[in-house]
């Protein structure tokens, strides 16, 4: 379910094989190093980062100190699904510099707000995808 993402968090995809790997990877936690590797995906801040995933800065800043340390299930869900929405950006506008422009564009979709602006809750990430999945099949977005 979400192999292609955790991969792209700096996961070994050979972790993830059925839906049943992605719900105990997201139930355990992701490893907080994921802050980093999500940073640079989304061409954001640190705390641009933690805001979206639910994170306080600050917590995540302490328990970056312990290598051990992993998120929430909810952040950690987040960061996947935030990811895999990159992923699919990326296969429709073909190059990463395209996808954040667009995400950080704003839009009328979204309330001239950008994409990006609304990827804090679960149901904002599934507009954006919904938006991505009008692109690619010929609607207007």
């Amino acid at each position: 379910m979400y192999r292609s993402a955790y991969e792209m968090l700096g996961g070994n995809k050979d972790d993830v094989h059925s839906v049943s790997d992605s719900l105990m990877l997201i139930r355990n936690g992701l490893p907080v190093e994921v802050l980093e590797k999500g940073t640079s995906i989304l061409g954001v801040t640190k705390a641009e980062y933690a805001r979206m995933i639910g994170v306080n800065l600050r917590s995540l800043q302490r328990k970056q100190k312990d290598k051990d340390a992993t998120l929430s299930p909810t952040s950690s869900e987040h960061a996947l699904m935030l990811t895999d929405l990159v992923k699919q950006a990326d296969e429709y506008f073909g190059e990463r510099d395209a996808t954040l422009r667009w995400l950080n564009r704003p839009s009328i979709a979204f309330g001239k707000e950008s994409p990006l602006s609304v990827c804090d809750t679960v149901t904002g990430i599934g507009l954006v995808i919904e938006e991505i999945n009008k692109l690619k099949y010929g609607f207007t977005a």
